[in-house]
């Protein structure tokens, strides 16, 4: 992402939760479906639970709404902790990996309020990874693509390499102008693309290199959250540009180690999964990846 670094990330204070509202998107309730074998109760009340909205029913059943979690909201200068460690990482010098470490700390604690917020914070991310696992899953076994993705096996098999991985990028991350689907859709452009070096053919890969694409989007993504968020003061505090690129790749690279890392332990704690599952383990592998970055932190 080329203008990642130049982000200013976002504020803080009462008015600015850690985990915005439009990043919990819970699945709507479902209508309560009849069994086509009951037949309506005529006994019912009118209003009540068994009657049918019309004209002599001007009450008709109620739909319970899902609410959203609640939202915490930021404590001021949430980033100070962060960018005073990630400018001594920055200046380099052998120490700088304890200085990173302490700055991935803060970033977990304070920046996002905990592992468990910083999970929900990615969310989107354990979602997509989910969605891509599935495809490349059912595109492995000659199974028929989830529907919801709109694309079929045939199609994608006939396209080049870098066409295929634009459509399934396409299907489980769609533009809609945010920041995190930007981000999320590179890191699953950039997981595919890194597979297709070792099999050049998405429709054939080995569940162990499917479980490598969705640790990896995982990797970039949560590494592009990081860098949106704080990126700027590596840069701002390097003894020159092109020093402050290394140092960033450095932490990138880090952090996508341990993510990768901890997707391997939560992934071996279960047998063939489907895309629930995919989505817990992914977002558990987030979890305890910022555990891991406040742990070693010494703060």
């Amino acid at each position: 992402m080329g203008t990642s670094a130049s982000s200013k990330g976002p504020g803080s204070g009462p008015d600015i939760p850690i985990v915005p509202p439009w990043v919990d998107a819970p699945p709507k309730p479902a209508l309560q479906q009849t069994s086509p074998n009951v037949q309506p109760n005529p006994q019912s009340p009118r209003g009540g639970p068994g009657a049918t909205p019309g004209p002599g029913n001007p009450n008709p059943p109620q739909i319970p709404q899902q609410q959203l979690p609640q939202q915490d909201p930021s404590p001021p200068g949430r980033w100070r902790g962060t960018r005073t460690s990630l400018g001594k990482f920055a200046g380099g010098g052998a120490d700088r990996e304890r200085h990173l470490k302490r700055a991935l700390g803060h970033y977990s604690r304070s920046g996002m309020g905990g592992s468990r917020n910083a999970a929900r914070r990615l969310g989107g991310s354990s979602r997509t990874a989910s969605n891509l696992h599935s495809a490349l899953t059912s595109l492995s076994s000659g199974a028929q693509l989830p529907p919801d993705l709109g694309i079929d096996a045939q199609t994608l098999a006939g396209l080049p390499p870098d066409q295929a991985v634009d459509a399934l990028v396409n299907a489980i991350r769609p533009i809609d102008g945010t920041q995190d689907a930007e981000a999320t859709r590179d890191s699953a452009a950039r997981a595919l693309s890194e597979v297709l070096a070792q099999n050049p053919d998405l429709t054939s890969l080995t569940p162990e290199q499917i479980d490598q694409v969705t640790a990896s989007l995982l990797g970039h993504d949560v590494a592009h959250r990081i860098e949106l968020d704080v990126g700027k003061a590596v840069i701002d505090k390097a003894p020159t540009k092109g020093e402050g690129l290394e140092r960033l790749q450095e932490m990138k690279d880090y952090v996508r180690e341990v993510v990768a890392a901890e997707y391997a332990t939560e992934r071996a704690k279960a047998g063939a999964v489907g895309r629930a599952a995919i989505e817990r383990i992914s977002n558990n592998a987030i979890q305890q990846t910022f555990e891991v970055f406040e742990d070693e932190a010494d703060l």
